[in-house]
């Protein structure tokens, strides 16, 4: 088990704990599958809304948004599904790569990705089921004030009443307030109270309402902390990687000749047209240092390029994408490392209790099972002995009669 300060110095092993191939593999698996039923749901929504394929992805690519390009309701309704699905499927992984941090800061360092994934699944009801009961409460709160706003509109007790209940009603929306920044809290943290305290649904409900009363600085500036490195490790990881694409350019050219430098000019056009507004993003955000991270400028289309190019070129500009998509997920296991070393220190705080120490009920029954295992392994070998050994043969002699005297 390591051990932890259970303070802020905690926080930063997390860039740390995110750099594993296990965890990035894991996360990528999630947003990559998340991401599929996205995107299908996107563009059947805005071609619903009457745009054309190719219109759209000449706007936005691989990253369609209805709320960029005005759809009808009944669109946006497919469009709303499909960003549930991808949230559902956020949190599934993020249970997993918690489950997994938390193992592996118990020393379980042969827990596999599968048996996270399997754990996550058994716990799919409880992670959606904290988020629904959430939107429920609040929910229940909106219509309540939707009703008393029309029993306003009634003459005389309509506004007599409103009037005399202006304190309870301002009371409950300060109620409504903290719930929503409960429900803040909870749609980062759930992930991690149920992978470590294996809690239900309203169990995370309750220690999400518990950390974000009770500890409501330490959340800011623990989150804050953790944001900063999933940043920072982000941008140390694409700069690597670019730095890593600029040697690999290099020393091809040297071999390759030209030809290396059509094909990659070709898969940065592929690029380029895929996330059209990326290229903007960086420069708005990061200046020129956005060159080191993305591409430094537009890229046309090579004309003339024998077909092999281009199916190279489309090839490798794929494998760009991936890559992207790789420094994304070593970003979010980052953040998921580190919100569940927030939770376990705050945990720790409150409760005076090691997470890392609590009797586990997935370990408790793998260790059951094995001995089950080894119990049966020691009776075969006795079975067939058994089964080996001749029968014994019954005695048919007849015991004899006494004599007669």
């Amino acid at each position: 088990m390591k051990e932890l300060h259970f303070n802020f110095k905690d926080l930063f092993r997390a860039a740390r704990l995110g750099f594993s191939l296990q965890r990035i593999w894991m996360n990528g698996i999630g947003l990559f599958t998340g991401y599929l039923l996205y995107i299908v749901f996107a563009y059947a929504s805005l071609l619903l809304g009457g745009y054309s394929f190719g219109y759209v992805w000449s706007k936005v690519g691989l990253l369609p948004c209805a709320f960029v390009l005005p759809v009808p309701w009944y669109a946006m309704i497919v469009y709303i599904l499909g960003l549930v699905g991808f949230i559902a499927f956020i949190l599934l992984t993020n249970t997993a790569i918690a489950r997994v941090v938390y193992m592996t800061l118990r020393d379980e360092l042969f827990y596999t990705w599968t048996q996270a994934y399997k754990f996550a699944l058994k716990k799919w009801i409880s992670s959606l089921g904290s988020m629904i009961t959430f939107v429920i409460i609040i929910a229940f709160f909106v219509i309540a004030a939707l009703v008393m706003g029309f029993i306003g509109r009634i003459p005389l007790v309509g506004e007599l009443g409103t009037a005399i209940l202006t304190i309870p009603y301002i009371f409950s929306s300060l109620l409504l307030f903290f719930i929503v920044l409960a429900f803040g809290v909870a749609i980062f943290f759930v992930p991690a109270i149920i992978a470590t305290s294996d809690e239900d649904a309203l169990g995370g409900v309750f220690q999400s309402f518990s950390i974000t009363f009770n500890q409501p600085w330490r959340i800011v500036i623990y989150t804050l902390i953790v944001g900063i490195l999933e940043v920072v490790g982000f941008l140390l990881f694409v700069a690597a990687l670019k730095i890593s694409y600029i040697i690999f350019m290099e020393l091809f050219r040297i071999g390759m000749g030209d030809k290396i430098v059509v094909i990659h000019r070709y898969a940065l056009y592929v690029v380029d047209n895929a996330l059209p507004s990326v290229q903007g993003w960086c420069q708005c955000l990061l200046g020129n240092f956005g060159q080191w991270l993305y591409l430094a400028a537009k890229h046309p289309v090579v004309a003339g390029a024998p077909g092999s190019v281009v199916i190279s070129g489309y090839i490798m500009g794929i494998f760009f994408l991936l890559i992207g998509g790789a420094a994304i997920a070593y970003a979010e296991a980052v953040g998921n490392s580190g919100l569940t070393i927030i939770y376990i220190v705050l945990y720790k705080i409150q409760e005076k209790e090691n997470l890392l120490e609590r009797e586990d009920d997935e370990l408790k029954e793998e260790e059951e099972e094995k001995e089950e295992k080894e119990i049966e392994t020691k009776e075969k070998p006795e079975e067939k002995e058994k089964k080996k050994a001749p029968p014994r043969k019954k005695s048919t002699s007849k015991g004899r009669r006494p004599k007669k005297e």
